[in-house]
């Protein structure tokens, strides 16, 4: 009997598409501190914004590359005694660490979101010569992948809880 591949969850591919756009901030990123670079010493007119914008936008990506990370299952592990654990000793290091990821982001999102709408309400600025409202948009995306990585955890938790013992490795 020929198995057939399963559809990805809506979760599993909001995730890749997600992490795939926002890897885009990172050439985002450079391309602004090119400009910069060719404004402050070929025209000599440096910029007030550019440092904060670009350390703002690799944050949001830095931040969301972990839900890409987490959707992929490519977090660090130490394979060297994973990979020659049994299958069920596995899945049980599989289902334990799901458990502590999922305690970790859901109290790391919840505080986040009280930075966040703090830091919304007040429509604070960076502390720098730009004054540009940058904070609310790392806070806000703080959350969104808190909020994304939670889900995530959910869903591969309950795929881990009933994969059987004698497969081998999860479902990408």
């Amino acid at each position: 009997m020929v198995e057939r591949p399963r559809a990805e969850p809506a979760v599993d591919r909001f995730a890749r598409r997600t992490g795939e756009l926002f890897s885009y901030l990172f050439l985002a990123s450079m391309l602004i501190i090119a400009f910069e670079v060719v404004s402050r010493y070929a025209f000599g007119a440096p910029t007030v914004w550019a440092h904060d914008t670009t350390t703002t936008l690799s944050a949001v990506g830095f931040v969301v590359s972990g839900v890409y990370t987490l959707q992929r299952r490519a977090h660090i592990r130490i394979t060297l005694l994973y990979d020659r654990m049994p299958a069920a000793a596995r899945r049980a290091l599989d289902v334990v660490n799901e458990l502590i990821m999922l305690a970790f982001v859901g109290l790391l999102g919840w505080q986040s979101s009280l930075d966040a709408w703090k830091s919304i309400s007040i429509m604070e600025t960076a502390g720098t010569a730009s004054r540009l409202p940058l904070p609310p948009i790392v806070k806000s995306a703080m959350v969104f992948a808190c909020a994304a990585m939670f889900a995530l955890g959910i869903g591969q938790l309950f795929r881990d809880l009933s994969r059987r013992s004698r497969d081998r490795e999860p479902p990408p």
